[in-house]
């Protein structure tokens, strides 16, 4: 079930006046309703959207989640901070990673170089194994086969 169609189910006069306040007459089919719904919402995208959630059948639970009633010690361990310690002890955090820029650069610097690296090596494995592939055909490097080869590419530049 669809957030469309669960809330022209549970609450299809709410949908019905939502609908009415973007313009559009209320219907008693809930087909209507949700294709409705669904055009409001592809037209008018996030501002349809909050309107939504206000008509919605659990809007209590969901603006349980949104707003925040509880105290910021007991999240004291969330953040991995333990209470009571001084703030000078505690690194800053400038990104999200704890590191400062001289660090989070040099860090940056061995990512890229590892990407190169294994980039490398890929083409050096691409390339033995074609050498491979190559040398052990039925035909190798044939003098015949290039100069058919050779033959061919005179051909198509002629016939241009």
């Amino acid at each position: 079930m669809t957030l469309y169609e669960y809330i022209a189910v549970n609450n299809s006069s709410g949908a019905n006046e939502l609908l009415k306040n973007y313009g559009l007459r209320p219907t008693r089919s809930i087909d209507e309703i949700i294709s409705r719904l669904k055009r409001i919402v592809r037209k008018y995208k996030k501002i349809a959207l909050q309107d939504l959630t206000t008509i919605h059948p659990d809007k209590e639970l969901l603006s349980s989640f949104t707003t925040n009633n509880i105290s910021e010690k007991d999240f004291a361990y969330a953040t991995g901070r333990t209470p009571g310690l001084p703030e000078e002890w505690v690194l800053p955090i400038e990104d999200g990673s704890g590191l400062n820029d001289e660090q989070a650069s040099k860090v940056v610097e061995e990512i890229r170089d590892v990407k190169q690296q294994m980039l490398i090596d890929k083409l050096n494995r691409s390339k033995n194994e074609l050498d491979k592939r190559i040398g052990n055909s039925q035909y190798g490097n044939s003098p015949v086969i290039l100069l058919a080869i050779g033959f061919a590419v005179g051909y198509m530049i002629a016939k241009k």
